[in-house]
């Protein structure tokens, strides 16, 4: 009676689930893997980007674990992940890549339990075993007047074998999706709505009028608060970061951890990791909630003046992105992600220094090889002020380029001109798209009707190959500097809209005469 009441209630009432209407064991096994711990809602989006990644269990096998868990990001407790790769790979090795059609061989597989073991047995091969999960511990415990905690082994054995006696003998998988979605929608937790659920003259506890308070459990113990300070550790605008070894988030990429003690020395837990950093500043609280723990986080930003250390590694902004993190550095990653995005901010007396010193230094690395020595030596970091100083009198605009709080480089703009004259970014601060950044601000503030131009020595060719990219991509002069040393600069210009407009017109009066 029970079994033709929901699968006639299911026909009808069925939830729409990205996951259902397949039997394919694999598809089933990696949705009752992600619907662990996890809301039902919350679970399409992940599961169907995961299938696009790894759409067999042979592409899950055969896939690096940081792959699966950068896949995994934001889905939380990631031995889930692990444990799916591991099984994974034994359904390839053991079984040829075809899931056992066995509930005994299917628990046997990492990270599979009896929840999981009795849906993919149900679902794919309709073999009847009561999926029992929250919903149907629940509906079971109400419908059979079971009042005795559901947490105590006894009772929970208790209720299986409840659940084994009304499986039907066909359409198994259907009867356990139903009495999870009965339970989901209807005989839901706290008050149930009874006089909606197709079980209700049939039903223990309706009967008994104490559904609200089945089914029975011990109250929780509260999670355990843990005071956490998270350094953000930049140095040339890279970030450290490594991998947990930990149980809790093991493999997983996070920045560096340590006590949260307000009155101890905040270069103390770094010195442990071999870096010497100084605090920049306190960037606020953070929190995240596991099961049984609560991290109460503050997040420091710290400089480091070099990137040696023990353990670990710095990172870039786009290796940071390709690293597999737990959503507990959620915030952490937001406040690292704008430390490590380039600002382009115009320079004023208090700034010029820092500018002129990453300025000389980045001016020698652009011109070594191409000038001599002796006249690179003479762009000290105080000639270079004086230059930027002369430039601001002259009506240009002097930028500072920024990343993590330190001074990257230095780009001049002569609106007057239309001109971008100068961009230069410290050799260790390359390869992080700070120039790129500065050509496509500078491209948004001068006059985009008129051609802009660019002087770029013959020899810089990642200087070339970046104004080129950037729409600067025809040459209107080369001057010659030096003849001796062969040393020359070209013009580049960027076409302006009139230029476009003008050149068009021409042909179409050249197309028309």
């Amino acid at each position: 009676m029970l079994s033709a009441l929901m699968l006639a209630w299911y026909d009808e009432n069925g939830r729409t689930l990205p996951f259902r209407g397949t039997k394919d064991p694999y598809r089933i096994w990696v949705s009752e893997i992600m619907l662990q711990q996890t809301r039902t809602e919350t679970v399409g989006a992940y599961y169907e980007r995961f299938l696009r990644r790894f759409p067999d269990v042979f592409a899950l096998a055969d896939a690096p674990e940081e792959d699966v868990l950068k896949c995994w990001e934001g889905l939380g407790y990631y031995s889930r992940a692990r444990n799916l790769h591991k099984a994974a790979k034994k359904v390839v090795k053991q079984y040829g890549g075809r899931f056992p059609a066995d509930v005994t061989a299917l628990r046997a597989l990492p990270g599979v339990g009896d929840y999981t073991a009795a849906a993919v047995a149900s679902i794919a091969f309709d073999l009847p075993a009561p999926a029992m999960d929250g919903n149907l511990t629940r509906v079971l415990s109400r419908f059979h007047g079971v009042r005795e905690d559901v947490g105590v082994p006894s009772v929970q054995r208790r209720l299986a074998a409840l659940g084994q006696r009304d499986m039907p003998p066909v359409r198994c998988g259907d009867f356990n999706q139903a009495l999870m979605d009965l339970g989901a929608t209807v005989c839901v937790p706290g008050t149930p709505d009874c006089p909606r659920c197709p079980l209700r003259t049939l039903c223990d506890a309706c009967r008994a009028g104490d559904a609200e308070d089945l089914p029975v459990k011990a109250a929780a113990k509260p999670p355990v608060n843990v005071s956490l300070a998270v350094h953000l550790i930049t140095c040339h605008g890279r970030i450290w970061m490594t991998q947990r070894k930990e149980a809790l988030l093991n493999h997983l990429w996070v920045y560096a951890l340590s006590a949260d003690e307000p009155d101890g020395d905040p270069e103390q837990p770094l010195k442990a990791l071999g870096i010497q950093a100084e605090r920049q500043a306190d960037l606020g609280p953070a929190r995240h909630v596991f099961t049984h723990r609560v991290w109460n986080m503050r997040l420091f930003h710290d400089r480091a003046g070099s990137a040696a250390c023990r353990s670990g590694r710095f990172v870039t902004l786009s290796e940071m992105q390709a690293l597999p993190m737990p959503t507990a550095m959620r915030a952490a990653r937001e406040a690292a992600f704008r430390l490590l995005t380039p600002q382009v901010i115009l320079s004023d007396d208090a700034s010029l220094p820092l500018l002129a010193a990453a300025y000389a230094d980045s001016w020698k690395d652009s011109h070594a090889g191409i000038c001599a020595p002796a006249f690179l030596a003479d762009h000290t970091a105080a000639h270079m002020e004086a230059v930027l100083r002369g430039q601001r009198d002259a009506g240009r605009d002097v930028y500072g380029l920024w990343i993590a709080g330190e001074a990257a480089g230095v780009l001049v703009i002569d609106r007057q001109e239309n001109e971008l004259v100068s961009l230069y970014v410290h050799p260790d601060c390359q390869g992080l798209g700070i120039g790129r950044a500065a050509v496509a601000y500078a491209v948004s503030v001068l006059d985009g009707r008129r051609d802009m131009r660019v002087t770029v020595l013959c020899g810089n060719e990642r200087a070339r190959a970046l104004y080129q990219s950037s729409g600067f991509d025809s040459v209107a002069e080369i001057r010659v500097l030096d003849p001796q040393r062969s040393i020359r600069e070209e013009v580049r210009i960027r076409p302006g809209r009139e230029t476009d407009g003008l050149a068009r017109a021409a042909q179409e009066n050249a197309d028309g005469g």
